[in-house]
């Protein structure tokens, strides 16, 4: 897998703590909201982190280990490309 990065079409408002995500390209989507664990993973999305990147700092903001987040980063990665939200781009 490639980097991770946010889609230019959706746009965000909040802080570490609570991220608010609307998908221009889809606009009669519902906004979504980040908390937690899930708003630190979208704030590891940065366009140059891979996957297992994403999941290091992710263990790392919550003192885990890499093994114990792992399936819970990959699942909530994957929903965020099936949603489009982010998608893999060359680093």
């Amino acid at each position: 897998m490639g980097a991770l990065a946010h889609r230019d079409t959706v746009v965000q408002v909040g802080d570490a703590d609570r991220v608010v995500l609307l998908d221009l390209d889809d606009p009669a989507h519902p906004p979504r909201i980040l908390t937690g664990p899930a708003a630190e993973i979208w704030t590891a999305v940065d366009g140059r982190r891979t996957l297992a990147e994403v999941t290091g700092v992710v263990a790392e903001a919550f003192d885990a280990p890499v093994d114990t987040v792992a399936g819970d980063v990959s699942a909530f990665v994957a929903s965020l490309l099936e949603a489009r939200l982010v998608e893999e781009v060359a680093r």
